[in-house]
């Protein structure tokens, strides 16, 4: 790899995603230029040419030209059937679709985050995903695309995968034509390796993103019964098989809202209730 050596000292293959791939600068896709602000809680920022429109999820909008509108989409209430609308529903997402139209003469423009408190992870397909392959993510990962990508689901067949493996029976499948972009939503420090053929890692289950669909997953336990039950990982961990590149995450939402929950809960004791009560839904407010 080209990266840095200071960033991985121990060459333990992850590289930090933010310093591998800078998005300092200004991006272009499908007509569209686009640029990712902010260290944490990030905003997307992109132009919208005249009579064009960005598709995105419900609740990420911050901010628009004023001549643009919105316009929603229910999946499930299509001429086509509801085919697409179950696909989103069991791999995470709303069935609603969110369109920010330009339907001016001049180009608009938009801003967009997360909706819970996270980074924008671009990735393209083409390039970080293999041409005419798919990328299986966490559920609800998914924020904005640029250019032609469907956002369905991957059904896993295996029983121990869909209870142990972290992203269950139903998971997020995203496709999408060669330069095309999915933006996904990724809490903390984000890193990715590229696995080699038949090479395998062992990961938290609950800090898997996303990984290419040529990546298998699997399950390995975390040792004895006193380990699973009080070493604080469960039953199993999450093994990965290359090739194909994966995305890791140092805090995913439900992490983040486990310990949000905690400190509340320890809050409330030391107080005896009193107003820490309002806090605790902080973090199922974001959901």
């Amino acid at each position: 790899s080209d990266q840095d050596p200071s960033l991985d000292p121990l060459g333990s293959g992850f590289e930090w995603w933010k310093a591998a791939r800078d998005l300092s600068a200004e991006h272009h896709t499908s007509g569209h230029a686009w640029k990712i602000s902010g260290h944490d809680m990030q905003i997307l920022s992109l132009t919208v040419p005249a009579g064009e429109m960005v598709t995105t999820e419900v609740g990420s909008f911050v901010f628009m030209h004023p001549g643009m509108t919105t316009e929603v989409e229910l999946t499930l209430c299509t001429k086509g059937g509801c085919k697409e609308g179950c696909d989103r529903i069991c791999g995470g997402e709303s069935c609603a679709k969110v369109f920010l139209k330009n339907d001016t003469s001049e180009e608009g423009y938009v801003g967009l985050t997360p909706n819970y408190p996270a980074k924008v992870v671009p990735v393209t397909f083409g390039v970080n995903v293999t041409s005419g392959g798919a990328l299986i993510a966490q559920g609800g990962s998914y924020m904005t695309e640029l250019g032609d990508v469907d956002v369905g689901c991957d059904l896993d067949c295996s029983f121990a995968r869909c209870c142990l493996g972290g992203l269950g029976a139903c998971r997020q499948k995203i496709t999408g034509s060669d330069n095309s972009i999915v933006f996904l939503s990724a809490g903390g420090t984000i890193q990715y390796r590229t696995l080699n053929e038949d090479e395998t890692i062992i990961v938290d289950t609950r800090s898997v993103l996303a990984y290419d669909d040529t990546v298998e997953l699997g399950i390995t336990p975390n040792g004895r019964f006193c380990t699973c039950c009080c070493g604080g990982e469960g039953c199993c961990s999450t093994t990965l098989t290359g090739p194909g590149e994966v995305y890791m995450q140092s805090m995913n939402f439900q992490k983040f809202r486990d310990a949000v929950q905690v400190t509340v809960n320890e809050n409330e004791m030391d107080r005896g209730g009193g107003g820490a009560s309002a806090v605790a839904g902080i973090a199922q407010a974001a959901m």
